[in-house]
């Protein structure tokens, strides 16, 4: 099962941040898995759709907790649907940290993938901390996504975001995961 989730997401690609995310270096980033429920339309602007897409019940699979977890997160943060919106980012940070803690031994080489997912959960969250004008929270979930994945872009970009807001406004993309 999660071989199938690594290698799905792999397909999906790495962070590709497309027009999106060339829009300005100072926009805070939501990133959707375009392999996920609703995750096509997200991109594409579509949020009534993707709500849609996301508001049947999640398979019992653990790819499809995480993953649809995290889009309806985005769905609810770009609609401004706040309490909704905290319930699935947090169920989107709790569901790809337990997939992360519940990795086997044996597919240790997963272990940055896995990282990743609770990055991008933690990242997404941290956007709709800031939307909801909490940004010291914001910088803590940034913070631990920093610490499990360094070198993401989406993380670096919502970190100056964050910093370049308490002078500017900024504005909100989706991109892809």
């Amino acid at each position: 099962m999660r071989l199938s989730k690594a290698l799905g997401l792999a397909v999906a690609a790495a962070t590709l941040l497309g027009p999106a995310a060339q829009a300005g270096e100072h926009n805070f980033v939501l990133t959707a898995y375009t392999n996920g429920r609703g995750g096509q339309a997200l991109i594409s602007g579509d949020y009534a759709s993707a709500g849609k897409a996301l508001s049947y019940q999640p398979t019992l699979s653990k790819f499809d907790s995480s993953t649809n977890s995290n889009n309806r997160c985005v769905t609810l943060t770009v609609t401004r649907q706040w309490d909704a919106a905290r319930a699935a980012c947090d169920q989107a940070v709790k569901a790809a940290e337990r997939e992360r803690a519940t990795l086997p031994t044996f597919e240790s080489w997963a272990r940055s993938i896995e990282n990743d997912y609770v990055a991008v959960a933690l990242s997404n969250r941290a956007v709709l901390r800031w939307m909801s004008a909490d940004s010291d929270a914001a910088a803590a979930d940034l913070q631990r996504a920093e610490a499990l994945a360094p070198k993401s872009d989406f993380v670096q970009r919502n970190k100056s975001a964050l910093e370049y807001s308490h002078n500017a406004p900024a504005r909100l993309d989706v991109a892809a995961k």
